[in-house]
């Protein structure tokens, strides 16, 4: 290991070791993705001294490993005899501890003790004391009380994957969409990650909706912190507070503000959907999400047209059979259920 640059103070230093043990237990997880490995070599390459700490760990742990197959190896429980004494032939199972061995050999111990207390700490720090995989089908809403007091409510085709680490809580979020309720604990962060995007808070309520394409954040209560792309350590993270709102591009990071009305944040969770000169196009797409089926407008002029209205999620075939008594189109659905929007 390469000397610390002299003006390191004794809690930087510590610090630095915990930050890097940090890295070292999220990349042992079985979550571990290639944009969280690009993120860490990026943050290894800022400064030399992570390199050398996170390359010191290892070769501690391996220590470990060589140390424990050598005493295998060369060392065997010695018999007592009826005296109490250790017979001389016993002697046999240790013989290269001499005195100048032991002084050689007290640098590799402490290190060994070092890398035993540390692989128990990443393993006590990495291994989850809940676990919970829930997801919900076309037509179906879901809400779940996690233990801590926390909420979570499930739109129609939405998959999470929550875990509860000692020092952190965690989800992972497919597409879909999701109402959070986070009780506050300030010393167990609650992070959602979507793709290479995420969003951490301590206490608050939010809402996230995740497609292919784009991922949308908005705030009812409290503060949320944004990262459009945690690969990029240079970007930098996003505060939203009430009624304020994050428009994240999935393909490239970027983003634009938006209005989070409080009565429109999750409101989805009373059951039904407003549109307010929202253009059929847009209809179409979230008609598709609660059918359960592809709904196509097949006209770019028919697209652009707005209408208002209250969609009830539970009853969208209703809605889509009553649009040619407010607009002038035809509707028409295949063998299969999917659905056509034409002119008429």
């Amino acid at each position: 290991m390469k000397p610390i640059p002299a003006g390191t103070t004794h809690s930087a230093l510590l610090q630095l070791h915990r930050e890097v043990a940090d890295w070292c237990v999220r990349r042992a997880q079985a979550g571990w993705t290639a944009a969280d490995e690009r993120a860490l070599q990026v943050w290894l390459a800022a400064d030399p001294a992570r390199r050398d700490i996170m390359d010191s760990m290892g070769h501690t742990v391996q220590l470990a490993g060589q140390l424990k197959q050598y005493r295998s190896a060369t060392c065997a429980t010695p018999a007592r005899s009826t005296a109490g004494a250790v017979p001389a032939a016993g002697l046999r199972w240790l013989p290269w501890l001499t005195p100048a061995r032991r002084r050689s050999f007290a640098p590799v111990l402490a290190a060994t003790c070092v890398a035993l207390v540390a692989a128990g700490w990443f393993r006590w720090d990495a291994t989850p004391s809940y676990r919970l995989d829930v997801a919900t089908g076309p037509g179906e809403t879901r809400a779940v009380d996690l233990p801590d007091g926390s909420q979570i409510a499930l739109n129609v085709g939405t998959a999470v994957q929550v875990r509860y680490f000692p020092r952190r809580r965690e989800v992972l979020m497919g597409e879909g969409e999701a109402f959070f309720r986070v009780a506050p604990n300030a010393n167990q962060p609650f992070t959602i990650d979507r793709g290479d995007s995420r969003v951490r808070v301590v206490g608050t309520a939010f809402n996230v909706r995740a497609t292919a394409q784009q991922l949308t954040v908005k705030v009812l209560e409290g503060k949320v912190e944004v990262q459009p792309r945690r690969s990029v350590t240079t970007d930098p993270a996003l505060l939203l507070g009430p009624g304020v709102g994050v428009a994240i591009d999935t393909a490239t990071g970027n983003h634009q503000s938006l209005r989070a009305a409080p009565e429109e944040v999750g409101r989805w969770r009373t059951g039904q959907i407003h549109f307010s000169r929202t253009t059929l196009g847009e209809v179409a797409q979230e008609l598709g999400r609660y059918l359960g089926k592809s709904v196509v407008v097949d006209d770019e002029g028919l697209k652009a047209m707005t209408i208002s209205g209250f969609l009830m999620i539970h009853s969208a075939d209703d809605f889509i059979q009553a649009l040619p008594d407010v607009v002038p189109v035809r509707v028409e659905r295949d063998p299969v259920g999917n659905w056509r929007i034409s002119r008429r």
